[in-house]
């Protein structure tokens, strides 16, 4: 049986599966390794580096295409009729010889990963941008990622963070932004403020609360054993957060991902939602981080309604993940 669930933000639906026997070893999917066993990042590192120093790498300046819409065969079009090339992606990595996942990291490391992604989205935040036929500047995303485990799409067993910088707002992010704005509305309170007290509150879902932030499962998670973590500290701009701030989401962020290992070793995927470049959304958004660990194909169903199914209620799935931190 499919309970249905509507996230309060998107309104995005869920289908969580209600009825089956919950099997822990069922979802114990171990991430397989980034096949070879040469790595590129350990070659490139300096003979001499910090032992937690983090090297930006760039992978490509013209990551993203514009193609002109006006013209009635866009979908035929060659890379030869690409109107620009804008947006970038790049890598920030660790020192040479550190394999390790982000949960394992030293902390000075793991918080020097963070803290490099911020000040790297603060520069391309502040960098030359493209401009519309009014002049305005086009929309920047920048897009925070890290993954563990080839199911989850890693390149690299090297440590690692990526970033995307994105000539459009994406999806999900603007249906974040939207779905904010209209919860300001109707309760003049920021939603992700709201649903993390309640979810403290009501304990069914929690995983772990400090005093920096509250990670739960998502009553409506469209991932098994998905996990939201929200800063007590209501902001929308991931980059406002000075160093002592960094160091503090640095020590929820490992204790969360350490509670994956109720699962052994799984693929995941960790990524930041925050308030795109320049935008001023203060008020009605609240920057936040996702753990979806890859544990499934994506089924028939999913693909043919966009429908998430989750096959582990987040009820079940926080009282595994709460109880291996507890022990």
């Amino acid at each position: 049986m499919f309970e249905l669930r509507r996230d309060p933000v998107t309104g995005w639906w869920s289908a969580i599966v209600a009825d089956r026997a919950f099997e822990r070893d069922a979802f114990a999917v171990e991430a397989q390794p980034v096949e070879g066993t040469h790595c590129r990042h350990c070659d490139d590192a300096p003979s001499k580096e910090p032992s937690h120093g983090v090297r930006r790498v760039p992978l490509r300046s013209d990551a993203f295409h514009h193609i002109d819409s006006s013209k009635a065969r866009a979908a035929q079009l060659s890379l030869s009729e690409v109107e620009r090339a804008t947006g970038s992606w790049e890598i920030l990595v660790g020192p040479r010889d550190h394999h390790e996942r982000m949960a394992e990291a030293a902390p000075q490391l793991a918080g020097g990963l963070l803290r490099a992604a911020r000040d790297t989205m603060r520069a391309l935040a502040a960098g030359p941008r493209e401009t519309d036929a009014e002049g305005r500047p086009e929309p920047l995303y920048i897009q925070v990622v890290q993954s563990h485990g080839r199911q989850a799409g890693s390149r690299t067993s090297h440590l690692n963070v990526e970033l995307y910088a994105i000539p459009q707002v994406p999806h999900w992010v603007a249906e974040e932004i939207g779905g904010g704005a209209r919860q300001m509305i109707k309760s003049r309170r920021c939603v992700w403020c709201a649903l993390a007290e309640s979810e403290e509150e009501n304990g069914e879902r929690l995983v772990l609360a400090d005093h920096h932030a509250v990670v739960f499962a998502p009553a409506a998670s469209r991932s098994a054993f998905e996990m939201m973590i929200v800063p007590r500290a209501h902001a929308a701009d991931f980059t406002g957060l000075d160093d002592d701030g960094i160091t503090s989401m640095t020590a929820t962020l490992q204790r969360a991902l350490h509670a994956l290992d109720a699962l052994g070793n799984p693929p995941y995927n960790l990524f930041l939602h925050t308030s795109p470049a320049g935008e001023r959304l203060d008020q009605t958004f609240h920057w936040h981080w996702e753990v979806h660990p890859r544990l499934r194909v994506i089924a028939g169903l999913e693909r043919a309604t966009a429908l998430a199914v989750n096959p582990v209620a987040p009820e079940y799935a926080a009282e595994v993940l709460r109880g291996h931190l507890q022990r």
